[in-house]
C-alpha cells in the first residue's frame, strides 16, 4: 500500500474566493469527491491553522495519474502549489535498522 502525504495549498485572495474554492473540496472525506483511479483517501482531510492548506494521507497505486486532477485544478486557479511525499510505518524503519 503505496502512501502518500499529500499537501494541497489552496488559492484565495478573498473571503469570497475562500469561499468557492472550498466549496469544490467540501466533500474529500464523502465517497462524493472524484478521486483520480486507483486514489483512496485513508486519513483527512484536515485543514492547516496557519496556512491555506488541506492535508491528506492517500494511497495512490499510481501517482502519474492525479497529474491531470491537479494539473486542472492549478489551471482553474483553485490552487497555488502541492507537496506529495511519500511516506512508510514506522515499523518499516525498525526493519531497516535491525538488518
Amino acid at each position: 500500500m503505496p502512501l502518500y502525504l499529500d499537501e494541497i495549498w489552496l488559492k484565495w485572495d478573498s473571503f469570497d474566493r475562500a469561499q468557492q474554492v472550498l466549496s469544490q473540496f467540501r466533500s474529500m472525506a464523502t465517497g462524493q469527491f472524484p478521486y483520480p483511479e486507483g486514489v483512496t483517501l485513508k486519513a483527512g482531510p484536515w485543514f492547516s491553522n496557519e496556512e491555506a492548506k488541506i492535508v491528506l494521507v492517500l494511497d495512490i497505486a499510481d501517482h502519474a495519474k492525479t497529474f491531470s486532477a491537479f494539473g486542472m485544478a492549478l489551471m482553474h486557479g483553485l490552487i497555488e502549489r502541492r507537496r506529495l511525499a511519500p511516506i512508510v510505518e514506522l515499523a518499516a524503519v525498525d526493519q531497516l535498522l535491525n538488518r
